[in-house]
């Protein structure tokens, strides 16, 4: 897989200066995102505001279970540059667990990156932006999504905007860009071939198999209370809880927002 197109416009002429320096930008842009979730807050329409989570046996275990998710296709792909990028499905399910389980599952999805790689023995320095730049695959649905359940027309707008566009591109610029600024790869094959890989795992795929996804996971989060708008408190969506409740389990009704998530 390779894009003579995308080598020759990212990876010479003007634009590349441009794309590293984009790339490193958005290493630390996205540090800076976990450093403010890790300590609390969170940013939202009122500027920077508490982010909810609470460090307890279901957030856990939300994490432990999406990065297992997450992990468990990895090894299993078609390596197109070995040891840096190839076709893997298994990466497409990384927007739904952020969208259906809110920061637990961007963090596990996010940190599960360097383990996943060390299981298919494609750990190398690449891997520092692989990580990092899982933040935006994962915290961007997770931010800026309206909700889990596609049937919205809203939810479907912004989940495939942010989630299955904006998202994939930016992962699409840091990784590529920090490839080249490190030299693991060769410039032509960051631009002309990791780029490519990343978009069809991580843009193309998703946009399938998403709806897939949601479809399974997002009633049985919403049954299990596991959904994160109610475990936050978020209520915006209490009817679509009570859409997916079976008769003989009523809709879990979302804590309020002081309770013990």
């Amino acid at each position: 897989m390779f894009s003579p197109f995308l080598e020759t416009l990212l990876g010479q002429g003007p634009l590349h200066p441009v794309m590293i320096g984009l790339a490193l930008l958005g290493l630390v842009v996205a540090v800076g995102i976990w450093v403010m979730e890790f300590a609390g807050w969170t940013i939202s329409r009122r500027g920077f505001v508490r982010n909810g989570l609470k460090w307890n046996a279901t957030t856990i275990a939300i994490i432990a279970v999406c990065a297992a998710l997450y992990i468990a296709g990895r090894p299993i792909q078609i390596q197109f540059i070995p040891g840096i990028g190839g076709l893997n499905p298994s990466l497409s399910i990384a927007q739904s667990l952020a969208v259906v389980f809110g920061l637990p599952g961007a963090i596990g999805v996010t940190f599960s990156m360097p383990i996943g790689d060390a299981i298919s023995g494609a750990l190398t320095l690449g891997s520092v932006a692989g990580c990092l730049s899982h933040t935006f695959i994962t915290w961007i649905p997770y931010k800026l999504a309206t909700g889990a359940d596609l049937r919205k027309p809203l939810n479907l707008l912004t989940f495939y905007f942010w989630g299955i566009i904006v998202a994939p591109i930016i992962h699409a610029i840091v990784i590529p860009g920090w490839l080249d600024f490190t030299h693991v790869v060769p410039p032509a094959v960051a631009w002309g071939g990791v780029t490519p890989a990343i978009l069809i795992n991580q843009g193309l795929l998703p946009a399938i198999l998403s709806p897939i996804f949601l479809a399974i996971l997002y009633p049985i989060a919403v049954r299990r209370g596991l959904y994160w708008k109610q475990r936050y408190g978020v209520t915006q969506e209490e009817e679509a809880a009570a859409d997916y409740a079976s008769p003989a389990t009523p809709a879990t009704e979302p804590p309020s927002a002081t309770s013990e998530q």
